[in-house]
């Protein structure tokens, strides 16, 4: 019921539509049934029951095609919606949120959960079909003998219960083997990001297998043998049901309830009729269980990503001034979870003002508070105290999207995608292949008409330098680097200093750089330094020719 709710809500119209298909074609199935029994039984003139027989043939074949690519399209469409919205939905959360729910949790439930519940989406139009041509049969056994119909309500209803009261157990270890799916996704994430270093540490590499692997999958395949295993014997057991209902329509109810020996016939034709359908619905139950259990977990990560609140459409950026570019930190502070221990980090009070055109560094140890504080300037973490400016703005929850587009980012775990991602790509095609040519990898990759790069297959330096490529032609106001030049050959860390930072201060854009390359500080106009979170002096410098002048440190409480 809850996926049938779900779809419903996607595609109303289509599944309304589908079902009234799926009706005719259970009253199609009892017409065709009646013309089968009256062939049999000799009623009829057989040129006419022919004819008879091959137009309900035909209904039902078309009926029956058309319901289920109807139901087919509503269920997929659901689906589709299903993934935007979650997709959308993700964008729109805050970063600490999705830290706290943690990468594994976020595959499992986007590849694996939604895999399982579009095929049980699948298999839920085959039940509503099945469901329907049982639904006919009935009728067709009402006109029979009412008797027989109230007979096989009551069987129907008690194999129900039996069979609601056999699926406690195995929905329970079907719904522990989807629990512990999590923790193996998590493992193989490790196995993945981590094969290099089990691959040199042979020893460590068997010791993950034998002690993480093998008993996680161990786990999920006793929880799953136990949860299928026992759908299978309820399964076996129906169909054994089944058989003894048929025997005791064939030779007991004659006795009991004195009928015409062609009604016994039709009857019992109709309960063998009846089989396949009544299979597919015992055969559907695990898979539909398992898309029960994902669904739920889908809408527990839906509840879980929690949208910012958008601001009311506004003609003009509520950050625009005719005066140069001024971000502000007043006391601004910020706590950070730890993905996976309990250890808290606390930034700030942060006070800070950075201005238009200015190239500001970034340095202290790890673990000061570097990354955190850049996350705040990109509005990527919310500040639990104080307030961010822009232009003297304060920066609200529904003003982020348009605060963000002042921005562009790479970070040091950067991911770099193959496509710029920009409108009017084809126009930024040539001014890419010059940056790919200054930064040395035109002999690696091209630009691709469609805007793409050729590749991406490439080594991490080389990769950050294709971000860099595509964050240039984003052309934003401000630009943060966090460690960008520590991957590079001094000549591109050289040429990343001297010429490019230059060029962008000279374009008068702000630059903020989180660095530890102290040979290249005399480029900055001002060195920011944290110190566990705090701010613990900020040197301001003034250059000529490139060399360093003068520069003054104060305390900021």
């Amino acid at each position: 019921m809850k996926l049938l709710a779900y779809i419903y809500r996607a595609s109303p119209y289509l599944l309304i539509f589908g079902i009234t298909l799926t009706i005719v074609t259970g009253l199609l199935s009892a017409t065709l049934m009646a013309i089968i029994n009256a062939a049999i039984a000799g009623h009829g003139e057989t040129t006419t029951l022919v004819w008879q027989f091959l137009g309900v043939c035909v209904l039902h074949t078309a009926a029956r095609s058309l319901s289920s690519l109807t139901l087919l399209n509503a269920s997929q469409s659901a689906i589709q919606r299903l993934r935007i919205d979650l997709s959308r939905k993700l964008l729109g959360t805050p970063q600490a949120k999705l830290q706290q729910i943690g990468k594994p949790q976020l595959l499992a439930i986007l590849t694996q959960d939604i895999t399982t519940v579009m095929q049980a989406c699948q298999r839920l139009t085959i039940v509503l079909a099945e469901s329907v041509i049982i639904f006919g049969c009935l009728i067709y056994i009402s006109l029979l003998s009412w008797k027989m119909l109230l007979l096989f309500v009551l069987l129907a209803l008690g194999a129900i219960a039996v069979i609601r009261i056999a699926d406690w157990g195995p929905f329970t270890y079907l719904r522990r083997a989807r629990a512990n799916l999590g923790h193996l996704y998590r493992h193989f994430r490790d196995l993945v990001e981590g094969s290099r270093e089990l691959q040199v540490n042979a020893a460590r590499g068997t010791a993950f297998i034998d002690e993480t692997i093998i008993p996680e999958t161990a786990s999920l395949k006793r929880d799953f043998i136990r949860g299928l295993g026992a759908y299978v014997l309820v399964t076996n057991g129906v169909g054994f049901f089944y058989l003894l209902v048929i025997g005791i329509v064939l030779f007991i109810v004659p006795h009991w309830v004195p009928q015409p020996r062609e009604t016994t016939i039709s009857i019992a034709m109709a309960f063998v009729y009846l089989a396949i359908p009544i299979s597919e619905l015992v055969k559907s139950l695990p898979e539909l269980r398992q898309g029960g259990i994902a669904l739920s977990k889908v809408k527990e990560l839906d509840s879980a990503l929690t949208l910012h609140p958008k601001a009311p459409h506004e003609e003009e950026n509520p950050f625009a001034s005719n005066a140069p570019m001024r971000l502000e930190l007043r006391e601004v502070s910020h706590r950070y979870q730890a993905e996976r221990d309990d250890s808290q980090f606390i930034l700030g009070p942060i006070n800070l003002t950075i201005r238009k055109g200015e190239v500001v560094f970034i340095v202290g140890g790890n673990g000061s508070g570097k990354t955190t504080l850049a996350m705040m300037l990109l509005g990527l973490y919310e500040p639990e105290a104080g307030a961010i400016l822009l232009n003297h703005q304060r920066v609200t929850p529904e003003r982020l999207d348009c605060y963000r587009q002042h921005f562009s980012v790479i970070f040091s775990d950067f991911h770099l995608f193959e496509q710029l991602l920009m409108s009017k790509h084809e126009a930024l095609t040539a001014c890419a292949q010059r940056y790919i040519r200054a930064l040395g990898l035109e002999h690696k990759v091209k630009m691709t008409d469609d805007g793409r790069f050729s590749t991406i297959d490439l080594s991490t330096g080389q990769r950050k330098r294709l971000a860099l490529v595509a964050a240039l032609l984003e052309d934003r106001p401000i630009y943060l680097f966090d460690e960008w030049a520590a991957d590079q050959d001094p000549i591109f860390k050289r040429i990343f200093y001297t010429q490019l930072l230059p060029d962008l201060k000279a374009r008068g854009k702000t630059v903020l750089v989180i660095t530890h390359d102290e040979q290249y500080f005399p480029h900055a106009d001002r060195i920011i330094k944290l110190e566990q979170g705090l701010l613990c002096n900020i040197s301001s410098q003034t250059t000529a020719h490139n060399a360093v002048a003068e520069s003054v440190s104060m305390l900021v409480p």
